[in-house]
């Protein structure tokens, strides 16, 4: 029971899932029981900031940043996202004020949980590409599996289904997000 999928795989995601739900109210309720809830308005211009740094894996991935390793800027992606999706749930609080921003809330989260099967997707194949090279017995390390033509071809098949939920959902995201940064700039009190 313990070696299955189950325990080894599912476990730990949902586990760092609902760690981010919980950090997000323990620091809301921490932020209202100290008076410092006004803090949570700008924690989400922050929050959106972590997330468009997260992109940086996205530029890599296209060639658009030349420097550094893939695996660098995937772990900076998970890191970031998973610090701005906070930093977001405290913005949005435990208020219910308005839809647009609770909707844009809610696609953020299943973001986020699409990006963690995602990175259990890309572990997994990452495991079979080692297991099946080993079987071949080539003896390869990470940097050099991860240029092989197996590795590309396997990661697409793999992941090409997971994609398909989770790019759409960041478009959606991206478009909400905009959305409410320009009602909040059109109903903003200028004077």
């Amino acid at each position: 029971m313990w070696k299955s999928v189950l325990i080894q795989r599912t476990l730990p995601l949902s586990v760092s899932y609902l760690l981010l739900i919980i950090a997000a109210i323990a620091l809301d309720y921490l932020l209202h029981v100290t008076h410092l809830a006004w803090i949570g308005r700008y924690m989400g211009v922050a929050g959106t900031a972590f997330l468009v740094f997260s992109f940086g894996y996205s530029a890599r991935k296209k060639k658009l940043v030349t420097n550094g390793t893939l695996k660098f800027f995937l772990r900076l992606h998970c890191n970031a996202g998973w610090i701005g999706t906070l930093m977001i749930l405290l913005h949005s609080g435990i208020h219910f004020n308005a839809v647009l921003p609770w909707l844009a809330t809610a696609f953020m989260l299943i973001v986020t949980g699409s990006g963690h099967v995602g990175q259990y997707l890309l572990k997994k194949v990452r495991d079979e590409v080692k297991m099946k090279m080993k079987q071949l017995g080539v003896s390869a390390t990470d940097e050099n599996i991860d240029q092989q033509q197996y590795w590309d071809t396997l990661t697409v098949k793999t992941l090409k289904k997971w994609r398909t939920v989770h790019m759409p959902m960041v478009s959606l995201l991206m478009a909400l997000t905009l959305i409410h940064i320009l009602s909040i700039a059109f109903f903003w009190n200028w004077n």
